[in-house]
């Protein structure tokens, strides 16, 4: 029923989709001292009896749960509307982080500690919230105490939104990285022509230096500069 994936494969998946939000949680209940890195599966699953059975709700509340390691567990279908945020559900992906980020002692009975959004988990919710931003608009990515009747300090108060969404806006897509166009320029040396690839830029071609092997020379390196020496027949 559920599965493991990806950042890069639930990307792949939500491209079929439109979101109106994205609903950011936490579990609170189970942490990180919950996953021992084999029990994805178990703790979602676990998730899903507490929605249904306790909750009465039709299905797990969350699209997708971000486990610890960065991996994905998925959740209610996404194009079906989950239970995350009164009132703002319809059109919007609601993903739960596994943990409890609140602050240890600023909420009665917060006795399970606090974990830190770190490392592989942060990585994968940056990407996720660049992707969403990028998308839809990084205005309607919502942390679930952002709704005035919530009451809730989720995802956690150790979170700050504008912090973590400026961390998304930096990241480097993919989309923006242009890759150098090569041309196949010729060169007269000695009365040689070579063809070798360049790179134009700023109205001047890079050229690798190893072509003038081609030409005779001999090129290495050497207390950290580049030799060149000519072994061809004088000019």
């Amino acid at each position: 029923m559920f599965r493991i994936i990806t950042t890069e494969e639930l990307l792949k998946e939500l491209e079929k989709y439109k979101f109106k939000q994205l609903h950011t949680h936490h579990t609170w209940k189970p942490t990180h001292r919950n996953f021992d890195g084999k029990n994805h599966i178990k703790l979602q699953e676990s998730m899903r009896n507490h929605h249904v059975n306790v909750k009465k709700w039709s299905d797990i509340g969350q699209h997708i749960t971000l486990m610890p390691d960065g991996t994905w567990v998925t959740g209610r279908p996404f194009d079906i509307t989950p239970a995350s945020i009164s009132g703002w559900n319809t059109g919007a992906l609601a993903v739960e982080m596994l943990g409890n980020f609140d602050k240890i002692g600023e909420l009665p009975f917060n006795d399970l500690g606090y974990d830190e959004l770190e490392g592989k988990q942060k990585e994968s919710m940056l990407m996720l919230m660049n992707w969403f931003g990028e998308k839809f608009g990084y205005d309607n990515i919502k942390f679930h105490r952002d709704n005035p009747s919530a009451g809730k300090s989720c995802p956690g108060t150790s979170l700050n939104k504008v912090t973590l969404i400026n961390e998304a806006k930096a990241i480097k897509k993919e989309s923006e990285v242009v890759s150098d166009k090569k041309d196949l320029i010729k060169i007269n040396l000695h009365g040689k022509d070579i063809e070798v690839e360049g790179i134009l830029k700023d109205q001047t071609y890079h050229v690798p230096i190893r072509f003038l092997e081609r030409l005779g020379y001999e090129v290495g390196w050497q207390d950290g500069k580049v030799t060149i020496n000519y072994k061809g027949e004088d000019k």
